[in-house]
C-alpha cells in the first residue's frame, strides 16, 4: 500500500512540474507535498524523503533544478567512474543535491577529505550534511566558487557538475565556468551532466578540450556524461 502511495505522489509531482508557469500555482502543490506523510522506518530524528525535498525545491526553482527527479544510481556511479583515484586534488561536486552523486564518488574510492559539495539549496544542504556526514558541504552558489572554497581553490583537481546550464541565464552560466576555469589546473577535470543527449550544445569552454562522454539511458530521463580536460597554458 505505501509503495502505491509512493507511486501516486512522484507520477503526481511528474505531471504537475511540466505545468509550473507561475508562482500562485508553484505554492499551492509545495504546500501540498508538505502535507504528505513521511514514510518509512522511524528514526530518532525525524528527516524528509530525499524525493519529496527534491520535489520542493523543484518547484520552488525549477530553473536552478532542470529536472523533476533526482539521479538514478547509474548515473551517479556512471559519472563517479570518470573521476580518476590518482589524483590527490580535491574533488569539488556542484549542486549536491540529495547527495545520490556523492555517495557514488565516495563508494567510487574518493576519500572523504578531498569531496567538497557546494550546495545553493540551505534544505538541501542540510540534507546532504546529515547524509554524508564525514565530507565538506558548502551552501553557497557556484558563482562565488573561488570564495566559497577560500585557500582551497588552489588545490582542486577535479569539478563535478549537475547543474543545468542549458536552463540557466546566460551570464550566470558564463560566470560559473570562469569559476571552473580558474579553480582548475593544467589537464584537471570537468565532469558535467546533461538531459541534452545530442552533444550538440556543449559548454562554452575555450580553454578546455572534450575528451569522453557516456549516455545513460536507463537513467529517468536519459542522461549524458561529458569530460572536459582543461588545456596546457
Amino acid at each position: 500500500m505505501i509503495e502505491h502511495n509512493i507511486l501516486k505522489a512522484k507520477t503526481f509531482i511528474n505531471q504537475s512540474v511540466a505545468r509550473v508557469r507561475d508562482v500562485s500555482f508553484s505554492r499551492m502543490f509545495i504546500d501540498s507535498i508538505r502535507e504528505i506523510p513521511l514514510m518509512g522506518k522511524k528514526t530518532s530524528q525525524s528527516k524528509t524523503p530525499a524525493w519529496i525535498l527534491f520535489a520542493r525545491e523543484t518547484l520552488r526553482t525549477p530553473r536552478a533544478i532542470g529536472t523533476c527527479w533526482a539521479s538514478s544510481e547509474r548515473l551517479a556511479q556512471t559519472i563517479a567512474s570518470f573521476v580518476p583515484l590518482t589524483k590527490s586534488g580535491l574533488v569539488v561536486e556542484l549542486g549536491g543535491g540529495t547527495g545520490q552523486v556523492t555517495e557514488a564518488l565516495l563508494q567510487h574510492g574518493i576519500a572523504p577529505e578531498r569531496l567538497v559539495s557546494i550546495e545553493q539549496s540551505a534544505s538541501m544542504a542540510d540534507y546532504l550534511r546529515q547524509r554524508c556526514p564525514q565530507i565538506r558541504v558548502l551552501k553557497g552558489d557556484a558563482l562565488h566558487l573561488c570564495h566559497l572554497l577560500g585557500d582551497d581553490y588552489r588545490r582542486v583537481s577535479t569539478v563535478v557538475s549537475g547543474l543545468p546550464f542549458r536552463s540557466l541565464p546566460d551570464a550566470i552560466g558564463h560566470g560559473i565556468i570562469k569559476q571552473i576555469d580558474e579553480v582548475l589546473p593544467k589537464n584537471g577535470l570537468l565532469i558535467q551532466f546533461t538531459y541534452d543527449l545530442s552533444g550538440r550544445k556543449k559548454l562554452l569552454l575555450p580553454n578546455f578540450k572534450h575528451i569522453s562522454y557516456k549516455i545513460v539511458w536507463s537513467n529517468i530521463p536519459p542522461a549524458r556524461v561529458d569530460v572536459y580536460q582543461k588545456k596546457g597554458g
